[in-house]
């Protein structure tokens, strides 16, 4: 393997990694939209309840 292949395959990696954190950052925010609407739902659930 040359240095161009080296450099380029070490650039591809990074991409990756940086595509890789991107995608975990949205699954969290996708897991905190979704506890907030299970928290409202449940709030909701029990003031329903209390009615």
């Amino acid at each position: 393997m040359d240095e161009h292949e080296l450099k380029r395959a070490t650039d591809v990696g990074l991409e990756q990694r940086e595509a890789d954190k991107r995608t975990v950052e949205r699954l969290q925010v996708i897991g905190l939209r979704l506890s907030c609407v299970a928290l409202l739902f449940g709030f909701c659930g029990w003031l329903l309840e209390k009615l």
